[in-house]
C-alpha cells in the first residue's frame, strides 16, 4: 500500500471538514429552492402547486437515486462518487437557469439536480463517516451534518440577493459555480476509510493502545438485544423484520413533513408581510439552528442511547409547529412590510427557528454504523463520558 504522509492530527478529522463543506455545498442548493420558489412563481405567474410540485418531483428523485447512490460509493468510494455529484449538479444548475417552463425545471432541476445531491450528500457520508469514528461517531457525525446548517444559513439569503439584484437565473449560474470547488475538495483530500492512510478509526494506532486505556473512565457499549446483535445480516433478512420496516417508515414518512415546510416557509412569511430579504434571513436562522442542534445531539448520541437523542430532537421539532401557526394568524398579519411591530412576531418566529431545525438534526444520532442491537451508555463503574469503548467488529 502506497505510504501516505501523516498528518499532526487525526486524518479523519479532515475527513468531518471536508464533509462539513461539501454538505453545506449541497443542501445549500437544496433549501436555497424556498427563496428560487418566489422568484420563480412571480417570473411565470403560475399557481403555487405547479410550482412546488418542481421540488416534489425533485424530493421524490433523491430518495428513488438513494439506493444507486449507494452501491456506487460501495463500488467507487466517496473520493470519486462526490466529485462526480458535485459535477452532475453544477450541470443542472446551469441548466435550471435557462428553463422555461414545468417539464424542463423538471428535467434540470427535479432530475439533475436531485441525482447530483444524491451522489454528493447524505448517503456517501453516511457510510463514509462511520468507518472513520467508533468511539466517538455521535460527535463527528453532528460536526460534519453542521455544515447543513451553515450552508442553510448563507446560501439562501445571498441568492435572496442575487436574484433581487440580478434575477433568479444569474443567481443559479452562481449557485452552479459554488459547487465546482467541491470537486478537488474531495478528490484531493477524501478516502473511504482509516485503512486508505495507515491508519485506524479514532486515530488509535495500535490495539495494544487500546487495551492500556482499557482503565480510563470511559462509556461501553452496551448490548440491549445479544441476539439481534449476533446476526449476520444481509439486506434481504433485514426486509424481513418489522424494525427494519418501522424505521424506514420514520425516515419516509418525516421528509413529507420536514421539506414541506421548509419549502414554504419564505413564501409563507412574505405572504404575511415580511419582505423577500428578511424572509430569507429568518430560513438562515433556521440553519444555524439546525448546526447546533446536530452538534449537540450528535453529542449526546455518543453519552445516551442514539435513539433517546434523536427522538428528542423530532419532539423539539413537532412542539415548534404551533408557534409557526401562531405567527400565521397574528394580527399583524394584515399590515404592509413597515407595520408590524417586532414584539408581535418575534415569540413564535423564534420558537420556530429554534426548535424546529432539531428534525433534520435527529438525523445525526440516527446515522448508521453502531451494530445492531447495541447502544452506546455509561458504565456502571465509570462517570459518563462521549468516549467509548467500540465492540469488537465496529468499524
Amino acid at each position: 500500500m502506497k505510504k501516505f504522509p501523516r498528518l499532526p492530527f487525526y486524518y479523519g478529522w479532515l475527513i468531518v471538514a471536508v464533509s462539513f463543506v461539501t454538505l453545506g455545498l449541497s443542501f445549500g442548493v437544496w433549501y436555497s429552492f424556498s427563496v428560487f420558489f418566489v422568484a420563480i412563481i412571480r417570473d411565470f405567474g403560475w399557481e403555487r402547486a405547479a410550482t412546488a410540485s418542481i421540488f416534489s418531483f425533485f424530493v421524490i428523485t433523491h430518495y428513488l437515486s438513494a439506493t444507486g447512490a449507494g452501491i456506487l460509493v460501495d463500488r467507487y468510494g466517496p473520493r470519486w462518487v462526490i466529485p462526480a455529484g458535485a459535477a452532475i449538479l453544477a450541470a443542472a444548475l446551469l441548466l435550471s437557469s435557462r428553463a422555461a417552463s414545468l417539464p424542463q425545471f423538471y428535467l434540470t432541476y427535479g432530475v439533475g439536480a436531485a441525482v447530483g445531491i444524491s451522489l454528493m450528500g447524505f448517503v456517501p457520508h453516511a457510510t463514509l463517516l462511520p468507518r472513520w469514528f467508533a468511539r466517538r461517531r455521535g460527535l463527528a457525525v453532528g460536526l460534519a451534518m453542521a455544515g447543513i446548517g451553515v450552508g442553510m444559513l448563507f446560501i439562501p439569503p445571498g441568492m435572496q440577493r442575487l436574484i433581487a439584484a440580478h434575477g433568479w437565473r444569474q443567481a443559479y449560474v452562481v449557485l452552479a459555480l459554488l459547487m465546482l470547488p467541491a470537486i478537488p475538495l474531495n478528490l484531493f483530500c477524501q478516502r473511504r476509510d482509516p485503512a486508505a492512510v495507515g491508519e485506524r478509526p479514532d486515530g488509535e494506532q495500535d490495539p495494544a493502545a487500546a487495551a492500556a486505556a482499557k482503565n480510563t473512565p470511559s462509556s461501553q457499549l452496551v448490548v440491549v438485544d445479544r441476539e439481534w446483535a449476533a446476526t449476520e445480516w444481509t439486506a434481504a433478512r433485514a426486509l424481513g423484520t418489522r424494525r427494519f420496516w418501522l424505521l424506514a417508515a420514520g425516515f419516509f414518512c418525516g421528509p413529507f413533513a420536514i421539506q414541506g415546510t421548509l419549502l414554504h416557509t419564505v413564501a409563507c412569511l412574505v405572504d404575511h408581510g415580511i419582505r423577500p430579504q428578511s424572509a430569507a434571513a429568518i430560513f438562515g436562522l433556521l440553519g444555524i439552528c439546525g448546526a447546533v442542534g446536530k452538534v449537540l445531539l450528535g453529542f449526546l448520541a455518543d453519552r445516551w442511547l442514539r435513539e433517546t437523542a434523536s427522538s428528542i430532537g423530532m419532539a423539539a421539532a413537532s412542539t415548534s409547529l404551533p408557534s409557526a401557526s401562531a405567527s400565521a394568524t397574528a394580527p399583524w398579519r394584515r399590515f404592509s412590510p413597515p407595520s408590524p411591530p417586532t414584539s408581535s412576531r418575534a415569540p413564535p418566529s423564534a420558537a420556530f427557528s429554534a426548535c424546529f431545525p432539531s428534525s433534520s438534526a435527529s438525523a445525526a444520532p440516527a446515522a448508521p454504523g453502531s451494530p445492531a442491537g447495541s447502544s452506546t451508555a455509561p458504565t456502571a463503574t465509570t462517570p459518563p463520558s462521549f468516549l467509548s469503548s467500540p465492540a469488537s467488529g465496529s468499524p
